[in-house]
């Protein structure tokens, strides 16, 4: 006999199973159907809907007649009306119906605590995504469209790689080096509802006025967007536009319709034969979206090539350094689909899922015939199946780390920082950094413990990263693999704006090596280069960087810390740097220093706090909405004087003031060890001259940004690396008036429990 589930538990077992599916099956679905590297989160207001048409659907199901209503509420009713006092004892059930009874009110009385109590809601950004055009703008025609041709294609990519790159990314997806250290994301262009929905005009438009030249009711508070009115004539603006609807494969809106939106990438197609027609149809697509850096030849000496650091791969070479094949062979098609799709993290190589697969295939088959190196085939490392982490194989990793001398290089603690760092050189005689182990997320290669597995296998071509294949077992590779992946730090950049101050009694901590700092909340901002305004800087060494803070009734104190792989404590700056046409300083990162420049970070607050979701610029502040700045100078630092002198700003287009000796109440001091800075910066809560910094509150969102400066990296002024806006809170002990609700949600359904408990039992 099948034995049949009694449908209260059919019913609670059919909405856990959509549950599930909601939090766990869909983002791996979405994952696949779009081709993403990691899973696509559900938005919160679909799994309530899909959620309350499953209870729907379950309260139909089981109200369709009298007899299902009465045996979905069997089990209820039994439950309490408590066990027969005729049948055999069962003590567990009397302990699981109590458990239930008692849990259910406290269930009840912590979903209440967590509607009312209060909390601290990250900003949002309420602003018209598309404000009304300029009517001197709105008439206006690119006067290329009508007559485009290959050329002014090609010299449109060019401008767009050299100027709009750094955010918009390669493929015009949003997704460029520079993006990830802005709160608000430049504009993927492949996406339908960007520059698919507006006219050229409108592109145009966004293009020469940037962010400043919005109005009020559109203006992006955070936007990173340049004003290009002065730097590019209307001529190479035009350009810029076409190749962004170019390279997103979108065409503008017309007046009267909107117009297809390109294929979307498309991972299931099967690889295409290499045959002179497909070879020709792969040559297309590589004039169109890999020609601007790796150059017509394959040589990496395309236009744009002397702007990337580092350099575009010379891919007649045949020496690729991401590969599952030994040393010195050339990859499979396999590794090259793999690394076209994924991109390289670090470089201004963006992955390609704009294009379809059979696109990315093609463009392959016409890559290889750069090189003769494609004539042999390779043959592919097969390891054996990946051992298990546990504490005695990365013990045994750290004695591989040791002997195999990857300190050298990579340094004690895997931040990059060893004797050999700054010596390394590639094949083609540059300057090269050793990777930060501790980084993940910007492991070329990939950051899962198969990935390094197979660099430590293959090595990587082209650079000082030999293959331990010969010289290290494969249980060795292994063991390091996972010795390498611990360490990766937890302390990665996330979508969190918002940093919480703790509070401790006593005095602040006023050096960074104090433990009470591993205890506070910390916030990791992730930094990008200062492309906003002359001169622009994409080569940027600090990428992130780790905020703390804590207070007491008197003052907050802030540390940051941030990776440097070199204490720059001097500072003798040299002449200024010479600009290249359009925009980019002509430094060059590779070459022996002319002049030493100092490391230094910088704290940014407005000197108001606006009621409102306004704010300063956040690129030095705006004209009337000034900035307060709190600078640490390590050159200062090494003097042994207080290291952190306050200015005023109010926009970039000025020159930033040094405040009087009445207003500077910031003391700092830093300390440089094993390849990393940590920095503290101590203030009362109200400032010497309120007028002029910020006051701190308690429970109270206060902007603030962080800017930084790797002095040898040729780091002055506005070639920095600086954050968007965030925010910090003072945090207040919960008031207890925030228990009174959750007690009185506990107390109603207790007592709606023992007066369903009697009615039951009256029934009997």
């Amino acid at each position: 006999m099948r034995y049949r589930l009694p449908l209260f538990w059919s019913v609670a077992l059919a909405l856990v199973v959509v549950w599930l599916l909601l939090e766990l099956a869909l983002p791996w679905v979405g994952m696949w159907v779009t081709g993403h590297e990691r899973p696509l989160p559900v938005p919160g207001v679909v799994r309530l809907i899909y959620l309350a048409l499953a209870l729907v659907g379950a309260a139909v199901y089981v109200t369709i007649n009298d007899e299902s209503i009465a045996e979905f509420l069997r089990p209820l009713i039994a439950g309490l009306r408590g066990p027969d006092p005729a049948a055999p004892r069962a003590p567990w059930l009397r302990g699981a119906r109590l458990a239930v009874l008692v849990l259910v009110p406290l269930a009840a009385g912590g979903f209440v605590y967590a509607r009312t109590a209060p909390r601290i809601q990250s900003p949002t950004v309420l602003r018209i995504q598309h404000p009304t055009i300029p009517g001197a703008y709105e008439r206006m025609r690119n006067p290329f469209r009508e007559r485009l041709d290959e050329r002014t294609l090609a010299e449109g990519r060019e401008i767009f790689q050299i100027n709009c790159r750094p955010c918009h990314g390669d493929a015009a997806d949003g997704a460029g080096p520079m993006a990830w250290g802005f709160r608000l994301k430049p504009a993927n262009f492949t996406d339908p509802g960007t520059i698919a929905t507006v006219v050229e005009a409108y592109a145009f438009w966004r293009v020469t006025e940037g962010g400043p030249g919005l109005p009020p009711e559109g203006t992006p508070w955070d936007s990173a967007m340049p004003a290009w009115r002065q730097d590019l004539t209307d001529e190479q603006k035009w350009k810029a536009v076409i190749a962004a609807y170019d390279l997103a494969g979108v065409e503008p809106r017309k007046p009267e319709k909107l117009e297809g939106f390109g294929p979307a990438a498309a991972w299931a197609q099967a690889k295409p034969a290499e045959t002179p027609e497909n070879l020709e149809r792969g040559k297309k697509i590589y004039a169109k979206r890999c020609l601007v850096c790796h150059g017509d030849k394959g040589d990496g000496q395309g236009p744009v090539a002397p702007y990337l650091n580092p350099r575009p791969r010379d891919l007649t070479l045949g020496a690729y350094k991401f590969r599952t094949t030994g040393s010195g062979e050339p990859p499979t098609d396999e590794d090259l689909f793999r690394v076209i799709t994924r991109g390289v993290p670090g470089t201004a190589m963006s992955g390609w899922t704009t294009l379809s697969a059979e696109e990315r295939w093609l463009v392959i088959g016409y890559v290889k015939k750069f090189s003769d190196a494609f004539k042999e085939k390779g043959t592919v490392v097969t390891p054996a199946k990946e051992p298990s982490a546990s504490p005695e194989l990365l013990a045994r990793g750290k004695d591989v780390y040791k002997r195999a001398k990857c300190w050298e290089c990579h340094g004690e603690s895997g931040r990059g920082d060893g004797p050999s760092a700054p010596t390394l050189k590639d094949d083609a005689k540059d300057a090269i950094r050793a990777a930060n182990l501790q980084k993940g997320w910007l492991i070329k290669g990939g950051r899962e413990p198969r990935d390094i597995f197979m660099r430590f296998s293959t090595g990587v071509d082209g650079t000082p990263m030999p293959s331990y294949a010969d010289s290290l077992s494969e249980d060795e590779r292994w063991a390091l693999a996972h010795y390498v992946t611990s360490l990766q730090t937890k302390e990665e950049p996330s979508a969190a704006v918002v940093l919480r101050a703790a509070r401790v009694a006593g005095e602040l901590p006023a050096a960074p090596g104090d433990p009470r700092w591993q205890a506070a909340p910390h916030l990791v901002m992730p930094l990008a280069g200062q492309v906003i305004a002359k001169p622009r800087w994409q080569n940027h060494a600090v990428d992130a960087v780790t905020v703390r803070a804590l207070y007491n009734d008197r003052a907050i104190a802030f540390l940051l810390e941030w990776d440097d792989w070199f204490k720059n404590v001097e500072h003798r700056p040299g002449p200024e740097p010479e600009l290249r046409p359009w925009t980019y300083p002509q430094i060059d990162l590779n070459s022996e220093r002319t002049h030493k420049l100092r490391d230094a970070v910088r704290l940014q607050f407005p000197v108001t706090v606006p009621a409102g979701l306004e704010r300063p610029h956040f690129l030095l502040g705006s004209p009337g909405q000034p900035v307060a700045l709190w600078h640490w100078r390590a050159d200062v630092n090494e003097s042994g004087g207080n290291a952190v002198v306050k200015e005023r700003s109010e926009g970039f287009q000025k020159p930033i003031a040094e405040l009087g000796a009445e207003a500077q109440d910031v003391s700092g001091r830093g300390a440089w060890a094993e390849g990393r800075w940590r920095v503290v910066m101590t203030r009362p809560l109200v400032a010497k001259d309120p007028t002029k910094d910020v006051a701190f509150e308690p429970g109270r969102l206060i902007p603030f940004a962080v800017q930084a400066w790797d002095g040898a990296n040729g780091e002055t002024g506005l070639m920095m690396a600086l954050s968007s806006w965030h925010f910090i809170v003072l945090e207040t002990p919960v008031p207890a008036s925030a228990w009174l609700l959750p007690l009185l949600g506990v107390g109603v359904v207790g007592l709606a429990e023992w007066w369903l408990i009697t009615r039951v039992r009256r029934t009997d």
